[in-house]
């Protein structure tokens, strides 16, 4: 029977489950696993891995239910493990990925940034996080194929859950690669549509339903449009630049505008939502910024002379926040 003690120390031992997951995905053992049961020595042998290091990785994977070690010695994938491929319905590969490329290191300086302030990833590289990703096109890479699943998983949740379809113009703002437009899309089919981001950003997209127009949403964002959306986009920053960002697209609002904000919302009582919690550890390890609960996103619109109307929960775990001009 398990004890507290047991708890404990598997808690301890997470650092193992996330390199475990991480290096089978980089070697390719979700794929090579795919199509049925394989042993240790033919998934070596195909994958180019060290055949005793490799099992005893897979007896790992197998301890958390990822895979199943089969009677006769061979390992298959679970629905756990199906997670990890990249054409899942609900991949996680991306995120398996930054997990364990990027974020992992980060989480190393925790306890000296405690001490000193500083957010741990710059603590450990020296840099601000978007600065070193910007510098290491591998670790830019990971970070990006984990926005995309993210993006990919949360968009249609939204759309199903707060009605888009009134909306004859919307600009998407810090909108990425335009998933969450794209999903707009489908129920406001007659919308114009703008992705507003960096240069570098909306030089990629290739989409003719979406206008794409590069900016800096701390000076300013395409004005007059029914709706302006913010999704994941205030939890990458502190009060002060939050606000900054609010007050931007405030000043472009017309008097019968909505803004969406879409975000995790933090709970009173951590157990009540602990996948926020986490969230907010991920920005607390990589990032100046912060989740939030609704009454300080509230306080927060209100300072920007705007108010909180809405509050609809999604099954994506998100929150859409519709707020309207004071």
């Amino acid at each position: 029977m398990s004890t507290p003690a047991d708890r404990l120390a598997r808690l301890a031992d997470g650092y193992l489950v996330t390199q475990l997951l991480f290096a089978a995905v980089a070697l390719g053992v979700p794929e090579a696993l795919a199509a049925g049961p394989r042993s240790a020595d033919d998934l070596a042998a195909e994958l180019g891995a060290a055949p005793g290091p490799l099992y005893r990785v897979l007896r790992g994977l197998a301890a958390e239910e990822v895979v199943e070690e089969r009677p006769d010695g061979r390992f298959a994938l679970t629905a756990v493990g199906a997670h990890l491929l990249p054409a899942a319905p609900v991949s996680l590969r991306g995120v398996v990925t930054a997990r364990g490329e990027v974020y992992y290191e980060a989480a190393a300086g925790l306890v000296g940034a405690l001490r000193g302030g500083n957010a741990p990833y710059e603590v450990v590289h020296g840099q601000a996080f978007f600065a070193h990703l910007a510098a290491d096109p591998s670790r830019l890479a990971a970070f990006q194929a984990s926005m995309a699943d993210r993006s990919a998983r949360e968009a249609g949740a939204v759309v199903a859950a707060y009605d888009v379809a009134p909306f004859r113009s919307v600009v998407d703002v810090g909108g990425g690669g335009g998933v969450l437009l794209r999903a707009v899309r489908a129920r406001a089919p007659h919308a114009d549509l703008v992705l507003f981001d960096r240069p570098e950003v909306v030089a990629s997209v290739d989409d003719p339903g979406v206008r794409p127009v590069a900016g800096d949403f701390f000076d300013a964002v395409p004005a007059g449009a029914d709706a302006y959306l913010l999704s994941r986009v205030l939890h990458d920053w502190d009060d002060h630049d939050a606000l900054r960002v609010l007050r931007t697209c405030r000043a472009a609002m017309r008097p019968d505008s909505v803004l969406a904000v879409v975000e995790a919302v933090l709970p009173e009582c951590a157990v009540d939502d602990p996948a926020a919690v986490r969230m907010d550890l991920h920005m607390l390890v990589l990032l100046k910024g912060r989740e939030r609960t609704a009454a300080e996103y509230a306080a927060l619109l209100d300072a920007a002379d705007l108010r909180l109307t809405g509050d609809v929960p999604t099954r994506a775990g998100v929150h859409v926040l519709e707020a309207r001009v004071r």
